[in-house]
Formats: structure tokens, sequence, C-alpha cells
């Protein structure tokens, strides 16, 4: 991932796009409507998130972009409480796109957890065992990785509180998968009903199972997938650890918020950031040849060659 990549101009053509694809309900009677649409939140928040500015230097910057910008107090209020649901469908809004400008099918999909920190410094170098329980300043994130060939994308995913389990935020992801796929996720999702969802979303559970000496594997749904977790699909799976540490090396590890919400926000957009690189290098693949001393050239369409 490079930043680089990223446009501020290429960023809030997406979230106008999402917002214009968004259906937006009325609220009740008696509530004030809102002034500011989501999706300028959402593209301020991630010029914010790219270039690791405060919120009143991302106001400042986005004074180019947009006409009318909230003011300091509207736009941390907002952040606090846009709905997680909104950020989610944004990631698989770019991950469907990103899809769309490979022109490939997806190998298979890739279920990990991985923690943002925010307000203090994360410290975990300086203590060991049972002392890191004590550190509640992170937010956890299960993240759907999709890998197109040689590259990795982020399909969908879930935020949740300090410490969360991955299984239950992986729980309502397992239907949006495309159906006939594999699923690939470490030994901490050896749960009997994750197996199950994903066996009647019609996808094939890769799955590493737990066991030991003294306890062996009886469930069928287990025992499949402890066979298939023992081909070399199985391999791949320490796919989404680079993804997970391209991101947070590009876009830092650390939220610098307070606030356990907009921290929620921040980390799910990152993901977003990190799909909109892939995007970038997609398009910028695709180069355009113009023939132009055939005498045929009203009749020559352009050739586009697509390079790794």
């Amino acid at each position: 991932m490079r930043r680089t990549a990223v446009k501020p101009k290429r960023i809030c053509q997406l979230a106008r796009e999402f917002g214009a694809s968004e259906r937006h309900c009325a609220g009740p009677n008696g509530v004030r409507p809102r002034k500011y649409d989501d999706s300028l939140i959402i593209a301020v928040a991630c010029i914010q998130n790219l270039h690791q500015f405060s919120f009143r230097e991302a106001l400042e910057f986005s004074e180019d972009y947009f006409n009318d910008l909230p003011t300091l107090s509207t736009y941390h209020y907002r952040l606090e409480r846009i709905p997680k649901d909104t950020i989610q469908r944004f990631i698989e809004y770019l991950g469907k796109k990103v899809i769309e400008a490979s022109a490939q099918n997806v190998r298979f999909f890739i279920l990990d957890g991985t923690g943002f920190s925010f307000k203090d410094t994360y410290p975990l170098k300086f203590y060991r065992g049972t002392e890191i329980r004590n550190i509640r300043a992170h937010v956890k994130i299960l993240a759907v990785a999709g890998v197109l060939g040689k590259r990795r994308f982020v399909f969908t995913a879930k935020a949740g509180p300090p410490y969360a389990s991955e299984i239950k935020l992986a729980e309502p992801l397992v239907p949006q998968l495309p159906s006939g796929s594999c699923v690939l996720g470490d030994k901490g999702f050896d749960c009997i009903r994750l197996l199950e969802a994903i066996i009647l979303r019609g996808c094939v559970p890769v799955i590493a199972i737990k066991e030991t000496a003294r306890f062996q594997i009886r469930n069928p749904l287990r025992l499949l997938s402890k066979k298939n977790a023992a081909g070399t699909v199985y391999k791949k799976r320490t796919l989404i650890e680079g993804l997970f540490g391209n991101t947070k090396q590009k876009l830092a590890s650390h939220v610098r918020v307070f606030n356990l919400e907009i921290a929620k926000v921040f980390a799910l957009l990152r993901f977003a950031l990190f799909n909109m690189a892939i995007l970038a290098a997609f398009e910028k693949a695709k180069v355009w040849i113009w023939f132009s001393n055939s005498p045929m050239i009203c009749a020559i369409r352009p050739l586009c060659l697509n390079f790794p």
C-alpha cells in the first residue's frame, strides 16, 4: 500500500458514489434533519486518517474539496454517532469495486482479528502474561480478506470493544460471503456454530481445529475442517497477517483519539483506505495503446493490457 496512491479527490468521489447508492430514510417527526450527509463525514475522516491530521487540520485541509463543512464540534459529534454498519457497508462497497476492477475471481477468503490502540500509547512491550489483559484502550477489528491473484483486499470488516470475541464478530459476516468459496481461519475460529454457518452458506471451511492427545475430534464438521486445513490452501492464511502489517505500517496502529466509538470508526476507515489503494493500483495498471499510424484507426479499438 502506498499512501500517495490514494488521492483526496478520489476519496471524495468514492464517498459521494457510496452516498448515492445508500438509501436515506427520513427520520421520525420532531427530529432535526441532518445537514451534512454521512458520505461527507466519511470522506473527511478518510482524509484525516490518511494524512494523520488532527480534527481541526482535517477540516481545514478539506476546504478545497467541499463547499460546506461542519464545525469542529459538529464533526466530532457526527463521528461519535455515525453507525458502524455504514462504515462496514462502505468497506464492502470498495471491496466490490476492487473485484470489478481486477476482473478476476476471488480465490478464497481469510478470517482474522487485529487490534488498534487509542487514547494512550500501546505499551505491550513493557508488559508480560496476564498484565496485558489490563490494557483496555484498544478496539478489536474482525476483517475478512479476499485474495485476487497476488493482491489482497478487505471484503468486509466489523469493529468491537476491547477483547471482543472474534467468533461473535465473524458470525454476522459469514452470510455475506459468496457461495462456493473457501473460508480460512486459525484455531481461534474453531467453533461448531461458526462451522455450521459456513456450511449453510455453501462455503468450504478451512479452519484449524484445536486438539490434544486426550481429547479426540468427533464432530463431523470439525473433522471436515481439519481435513481441509491439512492441505496446501491453509498455508495461504498468513496473507492476512501481511495485510494487517501493511495497514498498520502505513497508517499507524495507534488511533489518536480518546473516544472508543470514534476509534472504531477510524480503525475501520483504515481498511477502507487500504481498499482504495488496491483499487488505484488496478486502475493504474490499465494501459491504453492507440495505433495512430494505422489507416484503419476508426475501425480499431484501443487495446487494454492488464499487468500483474
